[in-house]
């Protein structure tokens, strides 16, 4: 059961791109349109906490015991308004593939944040892979260790009202709409797999710290956080990377 800590919405609206340095950030403006829970920086840090706690005592394919009961509402709230948002955003610039694999093959409760084991368990069933829960971003060969073994990372917590458009920490946004998803299409699951096993070839060979392993790591960011598709139909350029959708 999810419990609540906070009270009144917070406002956002129209998200604008800008640069900073080489990495692209989001800014959000306030506007009226939509009122999103009341989630702050410092209650999503504590809770970040709490939730990392409950998951180093998590296994692979598990649901972690988050204390006191669970999610908070606003939590649940974050991911439903965050749901919401990507959807609507997806079936108009998402390729068809990820829209199905999304809809058919995750096919995600939309008013909380997906229970983690019965996400795996399908996630299993359908591809043989499983979700590992994990408490942030790992380094790259950690990561690609995951990979190799059929385990695809994912944190649990979930980002503050304040980046709703964009966090540059990865949550359970980020990992349950742009890489789960993406392992329901067979080429795309073949091809983390293949980033993992290369990485793996490579750890053998004793060339974790070479030029190899910098360009794996290049292009896994290149086509794999930030790819688009060429859609026949219509022409254009689809996405399908995990950063973009």
């Amino acid at each position: 059961m999810a419990s609540s800590l906070l009270g009144r919405g917070a406002r956002t609206g129209t998200a604008i791109v800008h640069q900073a340095g080489k990495r692209t950030m989001m800014a959000i403006t306030p506007s009226v349109s939509e009122v999103l829970p009341n989630y702050p920086d410092q209650i999503a840090a504590l809770r970040k906490s709490i939730i990392n706690f409950a998951v180093a005592a998590t296994s692979v394919g598990t649901t972690p015991t988050i204390p006191p009961q669970g999610y908070l509402d606003e939590e649940n709230k974050m991911w439903k308004s965050v749901y919401k948002r990507v959807t609507n955003l997806a079936f108009e610039h998402a390729c068809p593939e990820y829209i199905t694999a999304l809809t058919e093959g995750a096919a995600y409760e939309t008013e909380t944040i997906p229970d983690v084991q019965r996400a795996s368990t399908r996630l299993e069933d359908m591809t043989g892979w499983k979700i590992a829960p994990v408490t942030g971003s790992l380094s790259a060969v950690d990561f690609f260790a995951k990979l190799a073994y059929g385990h695809m990372p994912c944190t649990m917590y979930i980002r503050p009202h304040t980046k709703f458009a964009f966090t540059e920490d990865p949550d359970c946004v980020h990992e349950l709409l742009g890489h789960v998803p993406a392992l329901f299409i067979p080429s795309w699951s073949r091809l983390y797999h293949g980033f993992g096993a290369t990485a793996r070839r490579l750890t053998m060979e004793g060339r974790i710290q070479s030029e190899a392993m910098d360009q794996l790591q290049l292009m896994y960011f290149a086509v794999v956080e930030k790819g688009l598709v060429y859609h026949a139909a219509s022409g254009r350029a689809k996405a399908i990377g995990a950063s973009v959708i």
